[in-house]
């Protein structure tokens, strides 16, 4: 009867009151500590650990050390030297020699809920980071920013007189809230870094990104082989320059936060070039290579087995020819630019030993979640394009495979490198699997003395490295910051694993959830469901594995310990009530709409003034739209940009050649539509711009404008929405991405006053 029962666990939904019901067909030894095997006990400690016994031996410390936290952006378990994959990362690797490696860390399964769980030592759904901001909702747990009660290290390192740095990636304000206006309470500013330079949004263009310094946009100069990985690290070294002149006894926090390698795949042509040839024996000989390279390592146990292809992965021998070429081609971009992060971090770590600051320096590289699932079989030319319109055809593909990993294309890795990426495991980020949620972690600090060269296997997670650190520099987490009663750390240091390789693991619970997909992990048995997006979560089947003896989580134990599950599906639901996690959302496409700012009636732009976040600009797809920019000209050849939104992929432009009003429209790389006006705007005060309105069928047309008279027209059949392009909206200029390419940035538009742009609301809006 119970198995019967089991059964419909896997198949249906717990509710809460049929879950109490089924809670009650169990007997009191389904008790999680009561029937544990010998063996289970040996492994995992039943103490209850207080701050005094923390498990290690204090350093004693001549002066606070500094603090490098490096966190690596959609890189997998395997993908590492040191973890056994052949990239070439000898920056990393040598960190690794340098200091522990851990094999048992795990994080959140995305992005931006892994960094709150980072920075706060407190679970992601606790502080309101259930989800990314671009998919926040109405609820507590699911903002996309973190609660003002939860401290940041950085807001208590501040408080301990460290001077504190972010660079790169945030992802952790309301969407609302990233353009010039602010508010900035959730900026890095406003959660305890004196300086930021970097990036609010999940997937950055690192050839031409939209960049801020503090609460300003800022501009980087590109005229030298710009690439944002080289910026980020010599911003890192600008801002320890100015710390170490000013002040060099004093400790510093730095929150270093690259962009690689997220989607899109970007690298120099150099390092792209180096990799040619080296994949094409295929993405399973690769995947082989590396788990053979991980047992010798030691980094997986040597019980380990190699899970199979995920059901999304074609084998290697049924890719078609263009197929395996384009497959190979991204997974040599992929390399060239995890290696060429590498080597910009490389230039970090060299300054710090140039200085003298590395050896009191303790550094922790880290990857937020595993790799990403990919678009499809192969890598996509433009990823959101792939995920919000229709699809690339092979041709369109093909057509393009000399130019992905340029500022031609913003496409990502496909599914079979990416299960290479998290090897041994099977799945990917955003699955609360291993594939989603076990990274590298590294922690090193010559003078802190921590093992060399060492692994530790004891689990641990994201919320426990802020706990770490403060045991690490004999800190005690405050219990008030600036009057304000903070909430409690989450979670439990692991600094006794440094002294004590061989001590039990101390953490006993860690839950996980990601957009609907769940896992509990409790005492070295883990329970976890893949959800798919629209079912209802009734039809979620759940799954047992052993993670201790089962690295790779593939020996699912349901039928055989139907109890064991029963007891993690019961923990779970008391962990979801106690993170206030339920209710879940798995719609992201209207989670999305939903947070991306309300559409105004009137915009109103000047002249190289801060740029417009792009989920920000005017609407222009679902409404009828009039542009009207004052121009007072000197010339009738003038030449600059009036507006522009977006980028090559997917973007628009107006703009003046030699006094001809240009309008370009990107609705594909493919598929461009450009308009010349039939007349010069000539010399003198003018209104120039277009109007759009809708066509018959979908079509919309678009005028040219020339103080109220046409001057050109055409018919725009396809468009796309707001959330597709990848870059902002900026005015008079274009020192961002390029649109059309038809001129040289900035492109100033002399004379140019301000432009409005009015969208036709309906009256309820």
């Amino acid at each position: 009867m119970f198995l019967k029962n089991l059964k419909m666990i896997k198949k249906e939904s717990l509710g809460r009151k049929e879950f109490i019901q089924l809670s009650a067909l169990a007997s009191a030894g389904f008790a999680f500590s009561c029937k544990n095997s010998e063996k289970e006990k040996t492994n995992f400690s039943s103490t209850d650990y207080s701050s005094k016994n923390k498990g290690w031996i204090p350093r004693k410390l001549n002066k606070k050390p500094n603090i490098l936290m490096v966190v690596l952006d959609d890189v997998g378990f395997g993908d590492l030297g040191c973890y056994g994959a052949e990239h070439i990362t000898k920056c990393i690797d040598k960190l690794a020699l340098e200091g522990t490696k851990f094999n048992n860390f795990h994080v959140t399964a995305l992005c931006a809920p892994t960094r709150a769980c980072l920075l706060t030592g407190r679970n992601a759904h606790a502080v309101g980071v259930g989800n990314i901001a671009e998919w926040g909702r109405d609820h507590d747990s699911y903002r996309g920013w973190i609660r003002q009660d939860a401290a940041t290290i950085s807001e208590v390192l501040k408080e301990e007189d460290y001077a504190t740095y972010a660079i790169g990636k945030w992802h952790l304000s309301p969407l609302d809230d990233q353009n010039a206006s602010g508010p900035f309470n959730h900026w890095p500013t406003g959660r305890g870094f004196d300086k930021w330079y970097g990036f609010h949004g999940n997937a950055m263009d690192h050839w031409h990104p939209e960049m801020f310094e503090n609460t300003q946009a800022a501009y980087p100069n590109k005229s030298n082989n710009y690439h944002l990985s080289t910026d980020l690290v010599d911003k890192s070294i600008d801002y320890l320059k100015d710390h170490i002149a000013a002040d060099s006894g004093k400790p510093f926090f730095t929150y270093l936060a690259f962009g690689a390698c997220h989607f899109p795949l970007h690298a120099p042509a150099d390092d792209i070039r180096r990799k040619k040839g080296q994949y094409d024996e295929g993405y399973e000989i690769i995947r082989e290579q590396r788990f053979k390279k991980q047992k010798k390592l030691g980094v997986i146990p040597e019980s380990t087995k190699l899970s199979p292809l995920n059901k999304s992965v074609k084998p290697w021998s049924e890719l078609t020819k263009d197929e395996k070429a384009l497959s190979s081609r991204g997974q040599e971009i992929y390399a060239a630019f995890l290696e060429h992060t590498d080597c910009q971090l490389q230039r970090l770590i060299d300054f710090l030993k140039e200085e003298n600051q590395f050896d009191d320096t303790v550094l922790i590289v880290a990857s937020d979640n595993g790799a990403a699932p990919g678009s499809t079989t192969v890598p996509s030319i433009d990823t959101r394009r792939a995920a919000y319109m229709n699809p690339e055809t092979m041709e369109e593909k093909m057509a393009y495979i000399d130019l992905l990993g340029s500022d031609n294309s913003y496409g990502g890795s496909s599914t079979g490198w990416s299960q290479v990426s998290n090897t041994p495991l099977k799945w990917y980020k955003a699955n609360t699997y291993g594939g989603g949620t076990r990274s590298p972690l590294i922690v090193s600090w010559p003078n802190g003395n921590l093992p060399k060269a060492q692994l530790r296997e004891q689990y641990t997670h994201a919320i426990d490295l802020t706990p770490t650190i403060l045991d690490l520099i004999n800190l005690n987490f405050p219990t008030k910051i600036s009057s304000q009663v903070m909430l409690p750390l989450q979670g439990l240091s692991f600094a006794y694993t440094f002294d004590n390789p061989n001590q039990k693991t101390r953490k006993q619970i860690q839950y996980f959830e990601t957009l609907g997909d769940r896992a509990i992990w409790v005492k070295g048995w883990k329970a976890v469901s893949k959800h798919q997006n629209g079912d209802p979560y009734k039809k979620d089947i759940w799954e047992l594995y052993h993670v201790e003896k089962d690295f790779s989580e593939i020996n699912d134990l349901t039928e055989k310990e139907p109890k064991k599950l029963k007891e993690l599906i019961d923990i779970w639901y008391k962990e979801a009530e106690r993170y206030n996690i339920l209710p879940m959302a798995d719609d992201t496409m209207g989670l999305y709409i939903k947070a991306v700012p309300k559409p105004k009636a009137r915009y109103l732009f000047f002249p190289c003034s801060t740029r417009l976040d792009r989920l920000s600009g005017p609407d222009i797809y679902n409404f009828n739209s009039k542009l009207r920019a004052e121009l007072n000209t000197e010339t009738n050849n003038s030449n600059g940009v009036i507006l522009s939104s977006g980028d090559s992929g997917a973007g628009y432009e107006l703009y003046i050649i030699n006094g001809y009003l240009h309008f370009t429209y990107i609705y594909t790389r493919t598929q461009v539509t450009k308009l010349k006006s039939k007349v010069k705007v000539p010399a003198g005060k003018h209104l120039i711009g277009f109007d759009l309105n809708k066509g018959l069928n979908k079509d919309k047309i678009l005028n040219l404008i020339l103080d109220n008279q046409i001057i050109g027209s055409v018919k725009l059949s396809e468009m796309w929405g707001i959330h597709v392009p990848n870059s902002g909206l900026r005015c008079g200029e274009n020192r961002h991405a390029p649109i059309s390419r038809d001129y040289t940035p900035p492109f100033i538009l002399k004379g140019l006053k301000k432009v409005v742009v009015d969208l036709n609301l309906p009256s309820n809006n």
